[in-house]
């Protein structure tokens, strides 16, 4: 990671607050994509465990550097890859400036799909040309475990569990070069360390 900027901050946030505890920033060579990075950084930080990507919609953050994502086909390369996972479909009301001026209520779908990634399929690199660049949330796994379980009783966690069970829970936007990291299980100089960060 010597070729990459890295600044990890603690933000003195506990656990159960609901914000991550620590804020990484970091930057590359002009050219490089961001993604790569980002997936340089988990890979690290999760070894050779399995690890759970969720995408929410609802908390995904577009820009206009990136192309909108797509449920669809990012459900259509999950099942290519013949990997586990859950979906769910939900509404909710959001407020721009036409329908706050004309009093109207705009309703759009948020998707939630939830995908147990392997450790060996993690390391095919191809993945990361999937992965959202503009909000996702990975889980990492203390150990390998039945899939199908593991994102069964995930729909069944309070937040506090999670972080129980996880040895990290990561916010990534490589979009704009951070993430957030919580984790009840490492601090800031073992993560430090594993990414070398001196």
């Amino acid at each position: 990671m010597a070729k990459y900027k890295l600044k990890l901050i603690d933000g003195g946030n506990k656990v159960k607050d609901g914000t991550p505890q620590f804020t990484l920033l970091y930057n590359a060579e002009k050219g490089k994509p961001q993604t790569n990075i980002s997936y340089e950084v988990l890979s690290l930080l999760k070894g050779d465990h399995d690890v759970v990507i969720e995408v929410d919609t609802a908390l995904i953050i577009q820009s206009k550097n990136n192309n909108k994502f797509s449920h669809e086909e990012f459900i259509t390369e999950i099942r290519n890859r013949k990997l586990e996972y859950s979906y769910k479909k939900s509404q909710s009301q959001k407020q721009d400036f036409f329908s706050f001026l004309f009093k109207a209520k705009k309703i759009d779908d948020d998707h939630n799909i939830t995908v147990y990634v392997p450790d060996n399929v993690w390391m095919d690199e191809t993945l990361q040309n999937i992965l959202p660049t503009c909000g996702v949330k990975y889980y990492i796994m203390k150990k390998t475990d039945d899939a199908r379980t593991v994102l069964d009783k995930m729909n069944l966690m309070l937040d506090e569990e999670k972080f129980e069970y996880f040895e990290y829970i990561i916010f990534d936007v490589s979009e704009f070069n951070q993430m957030g990291i919580s984790s009840k299980h490492f601090g800031l100089n073992d993560i430090k360390k594993l990414l070398g960060i001196i």
